[in-house]
C-alpha cells in the first residue's frame, strides 16, 4: 500500500512556495483524492488573516493538479505538466480560512477525457465545509 504522505509535493506539483496552496497528498484512488493544506503568514492571497476567496479557488486549482501530477508522475511515469483552470461553477464560500488553520480537501472526479478533468471540490476545516465548487482543468501538453 503507498504511503501517500511520503510524497514530495513538489514532485507531483509545479507551483512553489509562496504560490503552492497544497503542502501534502493524504490519499488517492481513481474517484476520490484528499490532500491538506496550513493557511500560513507570508503564503500569497493571504489577506487580513485570512486566506482569500481568490486563494481557496487557486487551493482548489492546485487540489486537482495534485490529483493529476500524482497520476502523471507516479502511474504513468511521466514528468509533470502544467494545467489551466478551465472554468469554476457552483462556487460556494461559507467562511474564509484563517491565518494557522490546516484545510483538508477532497477532489472528486466526475469526468476526464483528452486531458480535461471535470471535478467537484469540498474543502474543510475539522468538519466544517468552508468552500465548494465544480472546475474543468486542463493539461498543457505542448512540449
Amino acid at each position: 500500500m503507498m504511503d501517500f504522505r511520503s510524497i514530495p509535493i513538489g514532485s507531483i506539483l509545479p507551483q512553489q512556495p509562496p504560490f503552492r496552496f497544497v503542502d501534502q497528498l493524504e490519499s488517492y484512488s481513481e474517484e476520490v483524492t484528499e490532500v491538506s493544506f496550513t493557511v500560513r503568514e507570508g503564503t500569497m492571497l493571504v489577506e487580513e488573516g485570512h486566506l482569500s476567496a481568490a486563494g481557496i479557488m487557486e487551493h482548489m486549482a492546485q487540489a486537482s493538479a495534485a490529483r493529476v501530477g500524482y497520476v502523471t508522475v507516479y502511474i504513468l511515469h511521466k514528468p509533470v505538466s502544467i494545467g489551466f483552470i478551465g472554468q469554476i461553477r457552483k462556487f460556494v464560500l461559507n467562511r474564509l480560512p484563517m491565518l494557522g488553520e490546516e484545510l483538508h480537501t477532497r477532489v472528486f472526479l466526475k469526468q476526464e477525457i483528452f486531458g480535461i478533468s471535470l471535478a467537484d471540490i469540498e474543502v474543510r476545516s475539522g468538519e466544517e465545509l468552508l468552500a465548494s465548487a465544480t472546475l474543468k482543468t486542463a493539461l498543457n501538453d505542448d512540449k
